[in-house]
Formats: structure tokens, sequence, C-alpha cells
């Protein structure tokens, strides 16, 4: 077992800075080797700034670096694929931030690398829902809260101000098949009560112009509207409402109804609402201190790096997410039912892979 994890990083952006670096700063076992942005300067500022061991030109050298035991994949999802399967090749460990990948086909190659050795690999979790994740589980699998679960409602709606600025997230060739809060919520909805067997969607660009990456309007390819019906594996139905291009919408919930009784879960408030044997009004639940789950998926990673214990979410959930994903741009691309787990068909919202 490694006295110390020396780790580089692909990305020093606002969640390496925000999420990762101050996580591993109380990890005495975590040491910082190499880090790399597409932003030198922010490869230079991150190494004053944390105490990195230099910055390096390419984002191959931290992969490929004889001093680097572990990789943190800390990108927008186009690169995610390429540095994981190097870091792999490398004999590297990885933690790849969340998305996955680019689409399902880059996901795939990302697993199917993962199962070709003993390293570690692991992605970061959305940080809504962590908080009464054990509760939940605990209510519905353990005490049969709700009874059979028959019903869930899945809301993810926001107002993001229009901008004529670049953004990487309305860029299909750097998101893929991600949008909004989509695989977040659904990573945590497969925790809950487990996947879609199949789902049909709808979706649209209420904000018809983006601005790519050279500076000029172009159409609008990742929609800000994305509605979903599906059918879950437990039996339920569940319905899944998505936008980026609302004003005074209710906060982002997941809704669990059942033959017995209703949880409501406040994603970004981490409250609990709750009702069983059938009662008509929903009241508070509570979340025990010991169930309380924390964003320590680095420290997680490090440990299991150390003596073998358990990560999670680990790749094989990751797949189930990005699945979902992928069937719903299959969806609105043919118009569609789609089955789960789909082929491996979209490159980006709007476009077949070639």
């Amino acid at each position: 077992m490694p006295a110390k994890v020396r780790i580089g990083f692909i990305g020093a952006g606002g969640v390496a800075q925000s999420r990762h670096l101050p996580a591993l700063a109380k990890i005495p076992e975590a040491e910082l080797g190499p880090v790399w942005s597409r932003t030198p300067a922010k490869a230079h500022d991150a190494v004053e700034q944390y105490g990195f061991s230099s910055a390096a030109a390419t984002w191959q050298e931290v992969a490929e670096s004889p001093d680097v035991d572990a990789v943190i994949v800390a990108t927008p999802p186009v690169l995610h694929r390429d540095a994981t399967l190097a870091a792999l090749a490398a004999g590297k460990h990885v933690l790849c931030q969340a998305r996955m990948g680019l689409n399902l086909s880059h996901a795939q190659d990302m697993l199917d690398a993962s199962r070709k050795n003993d390293l570690v690999t692991a992605l970061y979790p959305p940080l809504p829902g962590l908080k009464g994740d054990r509760t939940m589980l605990r209510l519905l699998h353990d005490e049969g809260f709700v009874g059979d679960i028959r019903e869930v409602h899945v809301t993810g709606m926001m107002s993001t101000p229009e901008s004529d600025a670049y953004s990487w997230q309305a860029d299909p060739a750097v998101t893929g098949v991600n949008a909004m809060t989509l695989g977040m919520w659904v990573e945590i909805l497969n925790r809950w009560v487990g996947p879609a067997t199949r789902l049909a969607a709808i979706g649209r660009n209420h904000r018809t112009k983006r601005t790519d990456i050279a500076g000029e309007r172009v159409d609008a390819e990742v929609p800000d509207s994305i509605a979903i019906v599906a059918d879950l594996e437990c039996g339920a139905t569940a319905s899944y409402h998505f936008s980026s291009a609302a004003s005074s919408v209710p906060a982002p919930t997941i809704s669990i109804y059942g033959s017995n009784g209703a949880l409501v879960y406040n994603l970004f408030g981490g409250e609990i609402m709750g009702a069983t044997d059938g009662a008509a009004n929903l009241g508070s639940i509570f979340i025990p201190e010991a169930e309380i789950r924390t964003q320590d998926t680095d420290s997680q990673w490090i440990r299991a790096i150390q003596d073998g214990t358990p990560v999670s979410p680990d790749f094989e959930e990751g797949m189930r997410y990005m699945e979902f994903s992928e069937a719903v741009a299959l969806s609105l691309k043919s118009g569609d039912m789609v089955s789960l787990p789909p082929p491996s068909r979209m490159e980006a919202w709007g476009n077949y892979l070639s």
C-alpha cells in the first residue's frame, strides 16, 4: 500500500479548484503532481496557488508521467474518454468528472478499458441528492415507506440568462448527449429506484441561436427544453422535465409515489417530505446525522487505491446514466420510443455517429 498517492490533474477549472483540490488538501495520503489546463496561464496559477509539482504542456504528459500514480480528469466531457484511456494504458488510476463521456460510445470505451486491469476507476457524483441518499434508500427498500413504487416525477427546470458569449455546455461537440441536469438527476434516480427500460422524448430550443467557439452565431443544437416519459424496471411509470429557459420555476425535485405513500426530495435543499400509510399530507422527514452522505469521492478513491475498499459511483453506474442520455438523444432525433440499453448511435444532440 503506497504511503502517498501522487495525483496529476487534467483540467484546472472551477470544479477542480472548488471541489477536488479543497478535498485533497485534507487527505494526508494525497500528493499533487503535474497539472494541465487548456489555458496555460490557469495551470501555472494552479502550481503557485495549490502546490502542483509542475504545469504540463499537454494533457498527455500528465497521463503518461512516471511521477504520477493516479489522474483526475476535470475537463468537459469531450476529453473524458481519450484522457481516461491514456491514463489507464499508462497504469494510472482514474477519477473522472461527470458526465462520464461525450456519448454512449465513449462511455463504453471507458468501461471496457477499466475492465482490463485492476486499476481503480470512479466518477464524481452530483452533490444534490447526496445528503439524504442513505435515508431515501432505507425508506424505499428497507422500510417500504411508499409500498410498491408506481409513479416517479423528476423536475430540473431553471432560468439561465441569455448570453452572446461562448458556452461549452451549449456546444454539441464538447457536451455530446449531455444537457442541463439530465444525467445528474438520472444518476440519483437510478440509485433509488433502478433504471428505465424504455423511453420517449421531445425537446426544443426556445433560444434558437448560440455563439460558437469562433464567436459566430449559429443554430442551437443542444436542447434547452426536454420532456421524457419512461417505463422503469421496478414497474413504475416516470416522467421528467428539464429546462434552462423557464422563469419562476419550482425547485428541482424527485417525487416517488407508491401504493402506500410518497416521498419528495428537494435536490438543492437536501430536504425530504413524505407520507405513508395513505396519509393525505406530506410531512418533513428527519435525516439522521449517521445517514448524511457527503461528496467524499476524492477520499473514497484514495482509500480504494490504497486498500481496495469500494468507491461509488463507478464506471458501471456511469454507463447506466449514459445509456439513458443516449436514449433521450436518439428518441429526439428519430421520433421513436427507444428501449434501454440503446444502440450506440449518437455523436451528439441531433447528430448520428458517422
